[in-house]
């Protein structure tokens, strides 16, 4: 299978790459540095310099790539692109990702459109039990995704996101 990796040498992107290409799928990946070609080339993908937050480079890179799915990992979590961790000031620290995870999801969705890709997965992140009374929010109710971008308001028994299907998925351990 053809899966493009959008934000493939970041943390978790460079671990996705890494195992799509050892199970044999073709993996063209994205940077935003010209640098890191090196890095996705040691890892099996086919790199691709795009700027997630710029619709025509995002379109480029998907048509020019043509995959199967498209798995969003886009983050700016560094010190490079964000300056230190700021706990106290997560809105300014997570700025520029919560920009990728809005205007970079659009722009991806928008490719996948035009380009009949019909399989998309997103990285979202959530940390914050978000509920100022009444003790922690439970993972298996109703979950509504708030926020701006083309999947609000929608919750974990999926629907449709732009072309694509999609559902709302927990990662990490499972016991």
């Amino acid at each position: 299978m053809r899966v493009f990796v959008a934000g493939g040498t970041r943390v978790l992107g460079r671990r996705l790459v890494a195992q799509l290409v050892a199970r044999g799928h073709q993996v063209p990946a994205t940077t935003t540095s010209a640098a890191k070609l090196g890095q996705l080339a040691q890892l099996g993908a086919d790199g691709v310099v795009m700027d997630g937050l710029d619709a025509a480079s995002a379109g480029e890179a998907v048509a020019k790539a043509r995959p199967e799915v498209i798995v969003h990992q886009m983050t700016a979590i560094s010190m490079a692109y964000a300056g230190k961790p700021d706990i106290k000031h997560p809105d300014r620290w997570f700025a520029a990702t919560n920009r990728l995870r809005t205007e970079g999801t659009d722009h991806l969705l928008a490719a996948a459109e035009a380009t009949g890709v019909s399989h998309f997965v997103a990285q979202g992140y959530a940390s914050w039990n978000g509920i100022r009374k009444g003790g922690w929010v439970k993972t298996g109710g109703a979950c509504g995704v708030e926020g701006p971008g083309p999947c609000r308001g929608r919750g974990p028994q999926g629907g449709r996101c732009g072309p694509a299907l999609w559902r709302v998925l927990r990662a990490g351990r499972h016991r």
